[in-house]
């Protein structure tokens, strides 16, 4: 057989291709097939349909530089159906066979093929029934009230920075981007800052006050040549208005007295 690729994955940088690598290169050797080109993705989900050395061994099947695909499973390719299929169609194209180790298949025979179709839809079936407990794990947290993200505060020493720029007059974006804080998150403080200075001051009080007593006060008439006040400008004196009930018959409105001037 002229050269064949050898392809591991796994999805975190906690865990290492090297058992997968070992795997394959022993599966050649019993083989004889002793020209092998070795692709690894490490750290790298199968749900991403690009990944740089499947990207590349793809490149060079198209090409015609292999003449077989090994991996140790299915889902190292692809996590769906639909990547697992378009690289079968790029391998059948290009004459290559796909061999998958742990499922028995060899794409190069009808029933390698037909296992390869079953297989594939279950593996797509793995990712949804995952993606389905994830998502019902999730709606159970939060109704019991569990907070997902990060927290929308900041520090408090940011905070006090953002509202001394502020007072000196910068502009929002010129905070965010000298403080390297978001946009919305300087919003944030200064509205805060606001809300706690409205509720300082306290609620605004309308109307007067009524007078105490139940007599009113009116200006006294001013005379003329009295006091030292510019003409027209004579101070008033005040009296006290009499109660109905002390005036007997005597009308209980009040007349109105107007200052004489010059």
């Amino acid at each position: 057989m002229t050269r064949v690729a050898l392809y591991a994955r796994v999805s975190t940088k906690e865990q290492s291709t090297e058992a997968q690598v070992s795997q394959l290169t022993a599966y050649c050797q019993a083989r004889g097939w002793a020209d092998l080109a070795v692709f690894r993705d490490d750290g790298i989900s199968g749900v991403r349909d690009h990944r740089p050395e499947l990207d590349k061994l793809r490149q060079q099947m198209v090409a015609g530089e292999f003449g077989a695909v090994v991996v140790s499973k299915m889902d190292r390719l692809g996590r769906s159906l639909g990547m697992i299929l378009r690289f079968w169609d790029d391998a059948d194209a290009a004459g290559v066979r796909v061999i998958v180790i742990d499922q028995g298949i060899d794409t190069s025979t009808p029933s390698g093929r037909l296992q390869w179709n079953m297989l594939g839809a279950l593996a797509e079936f793995e990712r949804e029934l995952i993606l389905e407990r994830t998502q019902a794990g999730i709606a159970r947290a939060r109704a019991l009230g569990k907070k997902f993200g990060a927290p929308r505060t900041i520090p408090e020493s940011v905070a006090r920075e953002v509202l001394v720029r502020r007072a000196r007059g910068e502009s929002l974006r010129q905070i965010s981007m000298r403080m390297n804080v978001k946009l919305g998150a300087v919003r944030s403080v200064l509205s805060r800052e606001r809300g706690s200075a409205s509720k300082a001051a306290g609620p605004v009080r309308g109307g007067s006050e009524e007078p105490q007593g139940s007599s009113s006060e009116l200006p006294a008439p001013t005379e003329r040549g009295l006091g030292s006040s510019p003409v027209g400008h004579e101070p008033s004196r005040t009296f006290r208005t009499r109660s109905p009930a002390s005036m007997g018959s005597r009308s209980s409105v009040p007349r109105t007295i107007e200052s004489e001037t010059c």
